[in-house]
């Protein structure tokens, strides 16, 4: 038992030494900390954690949302929006186009940490008849009639719109014209 706490500590120690010794290598503008908005954390987590599996090759994720407000708790926020979510395929041997498209109500948990931000966590309504008393739950009451109402205001359209320019740069850069 003595020996494997003493196993453990010396691999601790030799972890944190490792550490220690890398950061003492950075030099130049190497060490330094690129600041994410709150718009950039928000965005790269809509695109790489709210669908659940791996996209195939040569499709990828745009999205775009309508920020409903944020709630703070100290260094912790909570972000409430409306999520457009949509898969393209952006490569020609797989197609060019859309593939699929969530739109849905979110509850982002975020931590900031020296002006830069950290998508920790979210919280989503389930379908069917749990839908709306989950965002009864999730979501502040001053929300809810946007939510319940949000296909009026034409902010979907302005999301959709939003993606299709994400997705035509995109493309741009990669040098594919697409027109869709």
């Amino acid at each position: 038992m003595k020996i494997t706490r003493l196993i453990i500590a010396l691999l601790i120690l030799a972890f944190i030494s490792g550490c220690a010794v890398e950061e003492g290598k950075l030099s130049g503008g190497q060490g330094k900390k690129t600041v994410v908005t709150m718009d950039q954390a928000i965005t790269e987590y809509l695109e790489n954690s709210i669908i659940p599996i791996s996209e195939p090759p040569g499709v990828k994720t745009f999205a775009a949302c309508d920020l409903l407000g944020v709630s703070e708790n100290g260094n912790e926020k909570t972000a409430y929006l409306l999520a457009d979510i949509r898969t393209y395929g952006v490569e020609p041997s797989v197609g060019i186009g859309p593939r699929s498209a969530s739109f849905l109500p979110l509850a982002l948990t975020m931590r900031e940490e020296n002006g830069s931000f950290t998508v920790v966590g979210h919280r989503q309504p389930r379908d069917g008849t749990y839908n709306w008393p989950d965002i009864k739950q999730i979501f502040p009451q001053e929300y809810h009639e946007r939510i319940l109402n949000y296909h009026k205001t034409g902010k979907g359209q302005e999301m959709e719109q939003s993606i299709r320019e994400k997705v035509n740069n995109y493309l741009k850069t990669a040098g594919i014209e697409y027109t869709g």
